[in-house]
């Protein structure tokens, strides 16, 4: 509209339209983030079912074997939190990049129109 009625240049209309597509590129970020953190506290929440379960073990050769199976789906888990907790740092490094990269785009913006 500020293009067509001539109160803006069309660049600065395109360096407007940059500012939305970055915000979408970090909301995603943050969703990826909080989508890692819910995996996380679904798996540390069955981690304290199955050492529930473990503790009411006692001893038969049965409840060996499925100790044996709890115990290696804790070393299972622990390997997905380790993966997980990675990719969080990871996906946090990249929010905050591209969050600099929006507040440099805002920061940059200068605003000459034409009223």
């Amino acid at each position: 509209m500020f293009v067509k009625q001539g109160t803006i240049t069309l660049e600065m209309a395109q360096a407007l339209a940059k500012i939305p597509v970055q915000k979408a590129v970090v909301a995603k970020l943050e969703e990826e983030m909080e989508n890692r953190q819910k995996d996380i506290d679904r798996i540390v929440e069955d981690q304290g079912r199955l050492r529930e379960n473990m503790k009411a073990l006692r001893g038969s050769a049965e409840e060996k074997a499925l100790l044996q199976r709890y115990t290696r789906q804790l070393d299972e888990q622990e390997t997905q939190l380790d993966a997980l907790r990675k990719k969080i740092q990871d996906t946090e490094a990249q929010r905050d990049k591209a969050n600099n990269a929006l507040e440099k785009m805002i920061d940059e913006l200068q605003i000459e129109a034409t009223m």
